[in-house]
């Protein structure tokens, strides 16, 4: 049965541990980067990841986004402005549609 992983800074990734997940605190790219091999093997299904490491680390997780695992998600990191997770949805449906359906709002 294929794990689920969390990578992220500590204190984002802390509390994912009780919950039986893999838990890899990072707090450098490089560390992110050089874990990927692992996370990637297939030993996990589910990959989720603070903001500040999918953007490290992007380029590797596209080079494997035709694989089946693992599923890389996404998930705000502690201070985190926020962002990725919905360009990152955004991009899938304009792959998919050929265009963008969201719609932002105008800030005042």
């Amino acid at each position: 049965m294929a794990k689920i992983a969390v990578v992220g800074d500590s204190t984002s990734v802390a509390g994912f541990r009780p919950l039986g997940f893999a838990v890899f605190p990072v707090e450098h790219a490089e560390q992110a980067r050089a874990l990927w091999a692992r996370l990637s093997a297939g030993e996990y299904g589910v990959v989720f990841m603070t903001e500040p490491v999918y953007e490290a680390m992007e380029d590797l997780i596209a080079e494997a986004m035709d694989q089946p695992v693992p599923a890389v998600t996404v998930i705000p990191g502690a201070g985190s402005a926020g962002g990725v997770g919905e360009a990152k949805i955004n991009r899938a449906i304009e792959r998919a549609l050929g265009t963008s359906v969201l719609i932002r709002e105008e800030e005042d």
